[in-house]
């Protein structure tokens, strides 16, 4: 960095130490500075690492690399969303921007964690130590530190000079090659699956239960490590109108995808919610009875509960059509405003996971995914994305999505299963879907 930049980081450290003798509340330094470089350039010349994220959000553009963590929230139960905020921090920084807090939760807060998902968190959301930030082709960078008096002020002044300078260091060990990929024939038992299929439309009949997503892990082996930067630069060419992402848990464990399916986008009081479910190969299969069905169930669900804490809600009368390279879906765009301002992590607290990804009524639903779904589906499902401390944020459902565990990649697919499904097209439908990540290795 400039010199003149590292003086007045030095300048603002001084301040930041002073603050944390005053504050009753943990003090958090961050540092902004321009820089001429886009994140893309910048992410292909770095190694996965630990720690390491990508989120790029399709509306606004608006994209961000972040390295380490330098505050960490994590969560076992979804009680705790609403408490995690309460959380206060002393912010020193050259901005007037609130701190933000990045991640997600598991689709299921309120079970222990297994296979796939054994050891990585139900939930976390954290500031990193390095965040790129790029809007309307301008990136910025910030880095954050968590003020300790007993850390030296030297020590973290060469941490800050390090760290940006690793940001702009060009590497040209990394590989972008393709890797081939074998289906692992023992994920897949497709009898199996048709068996749990007819199972659970025949426990449908039976109940009062309308709906229930059923998933499944369909699971690969790469003959080499991937490279998550070549991975995105693809998601973000073939699928711009997805959030594309990945989270870097450690070394061998990195969650990466592209959905179309935005749970929240809070501004102040104003928000918008995506209702996508009902989906088919064509758009004329997407106007039968049992698409429109299962459509309308997210619907009333987002309105029933947004409902209660809007002032004014608009849903348009028909769906629209939301059309991605292997399959189309119904989508209606729903917003509102707020009658108070509310953090957004308390409206996701009762908003997710909505029918689009449980079924309906929830509570049975759940109970039936338990007793037939054989794989954890962790943060698939779940809700990711980013807020910050005005309670503002935008989250997405992440769907289109798999987990890479060193050279296996765990691929996580769904469908919407209600009295009138055909067992067969449903099985299909999952196959289909795969297709959103599976065409990266076919190029």
């Amino acid at each position: 960095m400039e010199k003149m930049n590292n003086t007045e980081f030095i300048k603002l450290l001084s301040k930041a130490y002073d603050q944390s003798g005053a504050s009753e509340n943990p003090t958090v330094l961050q540092f902004t500075t321009q820089i001429n470089q886009s994140i893309d350039s910048i992410h292909k010349n770095i190694k996965l690492q630990k720690n390491m994220f990508y989120m790029k959000f399709p509306d606004t553009g608006n994209t961000y690399l972040g390295i380490g963590k330098i505050v960490s929230h994590q969560i076992n139960a979804k009680k705790e969303l609403s408490t995690i905020k309460n959380k206060q921090y002393a912010i020193v920084s050259n901005t007037k921007e609130p701190l933000q807090f990045f991640g997600g939760v598991s689709f299921n807060l309120d079970i222990k964690r297994s296979y796939p998902w054994k050891n990585i968190p139900s939930g976390e959301f954290f500031i990193p130590k390095i965040l790129l930030e790029e809007k309307e082709s301008k990136t910025k960078i910030t880095y954050s530190r968590y003020i300790d008096g007993s850390i030296l002020k030297s020590s973290i002044i060469r941490d800050y000079k390090n760290s940006i300078a690793a940001i702009h260091k060009t590497s040209s060990t990394i590989s972008q090659k393709i890797p081939n990929i074998v289906l692992n024939k023992q994920s897949v038992n497709r009898k199996s699956y048709l068996k749990v299929i007819e199972d659970v439309i025949s426990t449908i009949k039976k109940t009062k239960l309308e709906k229930v997503i059923i998933s499944r892990l369909i699971k690969y082996t790469m003959n080499h490590n991937l490279s998550v930067a070549s991975f995105i630069k693809y998601l973000n060419k073939e699928h711009a109108n997805c959030f594309n992402f990945f989270i870097c848990f450690d070394k061998q464990t990195t969650f990466i995808g592209s959905t179309p399916e935005r749970l929240i986008s809070l501004q102040n009081k104003s928000y918008v919610i995506d209702a996508i479910a009902g989906s088919a190969s064509d758009k004329e299969n997407l106007q039968s009875t049992k698409e429109l069905d299962e459509h309308n169930y997210v619907v009333d669900h987002v309105k029933n509960t947004m409902d209660l804490i809007s002032a004014k809600i608009e849903i348009p009368s028909k769906p629209k059509t939301l059309m991605l390279k292997y399959i189309h879906h119904l989508k209606t765009p729903i917003s509102g405003i707020l009658k108070k301002k509310v953090h957004i992590l308390d409206v996701i607290a009762t908003l997710y996971p909505t029918p689009a990804l449980l079924g309906k009524k929830s509570e049975d639903a759940l109970k039936i995914i338990k007793k037939y779904e054989q794989n954890d589906r962790g943060w698939y499902g779940g809700a990711l994305g980013v807020y910050d401390t005005n309670g503002d944020g935008e989250y997405y459902v992440p769907i289109r999505s798999g987990l890479i565990k060193d050279k296996t990649l765990c691929l996580f697919s769904g469908s919407g299963l209600i009295s009138k499904s055909i067992p067969k097209m449903e099985e299909q439908e999952t196959l289909l879907k795969l297709q959103h990540l599976l065409s990266y290795f076919k190029k």
